[in-house]
């Protein structure tokens, strides 16, 4: 008798490494999920970002590739055209190499003589077609020099 009594404990106890077992797998599984998830995002957004000179010393190995691409705006070149919402401006590198930009979009109120512009699109060796573009204008974020007031000691 004493056997028969053995038997349902040692099937409990099977079931419960069962059931960790299976827990435990099923918990690595959904963590390689995630992490496989986290990869294929990084490697969908992930862009180069270079400067114009940068950009044109790679040559044809960056064309028609999403990159990111930063310079200053010429403002004489700019041109928008309210109907279709086709901004065209160049983007000026720090050696005066210039790059002609399409961005498809509204203008942004920065848009002026001395605002950088990073765009992120791709180059086709002719254009810049631009998905995305941000000014920045560090002008307008610099404070005033402050005045220092000396105070004689008497």
């Amino acid at each position: 008798m004493n056997q028969s009594a053995a038997l349902p404990s040692i099937q409990i106890t099977e079931r419960r490494a069962n059931k960790k077992t299976k827990f435990f797998i099923g918990g690595i599984m959904i963590a390689l999920a995630v992490v496989y998830l986290i990869y294929m995002g990084i490697q969908s957004n992930a862009t180069y970002f270079f400067t114009v000179d940068e950009l044109f010393a790679k040559g044809t190995t960056m064309q028609n590739q999403a990159v990111r691409v930063s310079g200053m705006v010429d403002a004489n070149t700019i041109k928008f055209n309210n109907q279709d919402l086709i901004l065209v401006f160049d983007v000026v590198s720090a050696t005066g190499k210039r790059m002609p930009v399409i961005f498809n979009g509204p203008r942004p109120d920065q848009m002026r003589e001395g605002s950088e512009a990073i765009v992120e699109g791709k180059y086709d060796g002719q254009t810049f077609k631009a998905q995305n573009l941000l000014l920045k204008c560090p002008s307008k974020y610099e404070g005033e020099p402050e005045q220092v007031q000396v105070q004689a000691i008497k």
